[in-house]
């Protein structure tokens, strides 16, 4: 990602009034005088300015882009924080130690299934390392999905079939593989919302596999599934993307069933593999119901060469 794209995806962020607001609280009423604090996937270091600014003795900002680092060391100079905030140029992942006991550790590595950035993991990380679970933001997050009927992904496909009367097929059905991020309407839901996952980072595993059954009572199309999260930042600071929530920069994560179920209701059953690369999510997915089922799989898009080097460096074991 180049500089300026990473500067506007930082701003895209720290301009998401729903989500500062919600962290300020929530570290504001977990940090006290004294604590050290680490900051996870600092970025810009907001998070780690806000618990300096909330009474922190030190804070330790973890961070693996320079660039960034660079730009955070800044800006905490010009608030006055350098004798308080220190940053880590290095991965999460890689850290062996911290340089003093830690009282806090907060985090925005979230995408729009919260999941996405692989929190679970890091907080796993970094909770083994201390021996203990700290005061974490945060505290608690769930995540849930429902089905979806989005004209804009048949639309798609449809169009990208057949391009100035050539055949495109072949190219337009791997939109079905694909996990997209998009604005989710509450109108396009067509069931009901259900629970995929409940945990606490730092303290609970990451199930290599997420289930949801929903009823559909109503007869209806199905083409697509759509995620997000809630999470409990702090005891009184909940933070979340629902499709019928305010506008967050996250949007919602949604994946394709294409060409679409047809019209079908009664029991639909939803199961989601968060198969992760260097704490980068690669979603597999199938939607099962009377009379059908349908996966959606971007590792079916990879030349065979490619899949079996990616499975070799990884050291993924692929499902059936």
């Amino acid at each position: 990602m180049s500089h300026e794209h990473k500067l506007l995806f930082h701003l895209r962020m720290l301009t998401d009034s729903v989500r500062m607001e919600a962290y300020c609280r929530a570290i504001e009423g977990t940090v006290r005088p004294g604590d050290v604090v680490v900051d996870l996937g600092s970025g810009s270091g907001i998070l780690g300015l806000l618990a300096a600014r909330a009474g922190a003795s030190r804070v330790f900002c973890v961070e693996k882009d320079e660039y960034m680092v660079q730009r955070a060391r800044r800006i905490v100079h010009d608030n006055g924080f350098d004798g308080v905030v220190e940053f880590l140029n290095t991965k999460i992942e890689d850290l062996e130690s911290f340089p003093l006991p830690v009282d806090v550790i907060v985090s925005e590595t979230m995408g729009p299934a919260g999941i996405d950035e692989g929190i679970f993991q890091l907080f796993a990380h970094c909770v083994g390392l201390l021996g203990s679970r700290p005061r974490c933001i945060p505290d608690e997050l769930t995540v849930l999905a429902a089905p979806l009927q989005v004209h804009e992904l048949s639309e798609r496909r449809a169009q990208a079939s057949r391009v100035v009367g050539l055949d495109f097929s072949s190219l337009a059905g791997d939109i079905g593989s694909i996990a997209q991020i998009l604005p989710v309407l509450p109108s396009m839901l067509v069931g009901p919302v259900g629970k995929l996952f409940h945990g606490a980072p730092g303290l609970d595993t990451l199930p290599e596999e997420l289930t949801v059954t929903w009823d559909l009572a109503k007869l209806s199309p199905v083409d697509a599934v759509g995620v997000w999260f809630k999470t409990r930042l702090s005891e009184d600071v909940d933070l979340a993307n629902p499709p019928e929530g305010p506008d967050t920069h996250w949007n919602q994560l949604v994946l394709p069933i294409l060409p679409g179920t047809g019209p079908i209701r009664g029991a639909v059953q939803f199961t989601l593999w968060p198969r992760f690369v260097s704490i980068t999510p690669r979603w597999k997915w199938r939607l099962t119901w009377d009379g059908g089922e349908y996966t959606g799989d971007p590792a079916d898009l990879d030349a065979p060469e490619d899949l079996e080097g990616w499975l070799k460096t990884w050291g993924v074991t692929r499902k059936s």
